[in-house]
C-alpha cells in the first residue's frame, strides 16, 4: 500500500485524512490539545499499527509515522 496524500477534513479543522494510492482513507490524524494522534481506519492493512496512541508534536510527525509504517 502506498500513501499518496494527506488532506484536511471538510468540516473539522482538527482532522486530516491519510489516503492510499487507491484513494481509500487508511488513517486519520487528529489535533487534540497540544498533540497530534493518528489512528487507522478499517481500510488499514495490516491490522496492527505501532503509531496508534502515540503523541506527536506536529501533523507532519504523525504523517511521517503513518508513512514509515506503510514502507516498513
Amino acid at each position: 500500500m502506498e500513501i499518496t496524500q494527506i488532506r484536511k477534513h471538510d468540516h473539522n479543522p482538527n482532522l486530516w485524512w491519510v489516503s492510499s494510492s487507491s484513494g481509500d482513507d487508511i488513517a486519520y490524524i487528529a489535533h487534540l490539545g497540544e498533540n497530534y494522534l493518528a489512528w487507522t481506519t478499517d481500510k488499514w492493512k495490516p491490522r496492527h499499527a505501532s503509531f496508534v496512541g502515540k503523541r506527536f508534536d506536529t501533523v507532519e510527525e504523525a504523517f511521517h509515522a503513518v508513512t514509515h509504517e506503510i514502507i516498513s
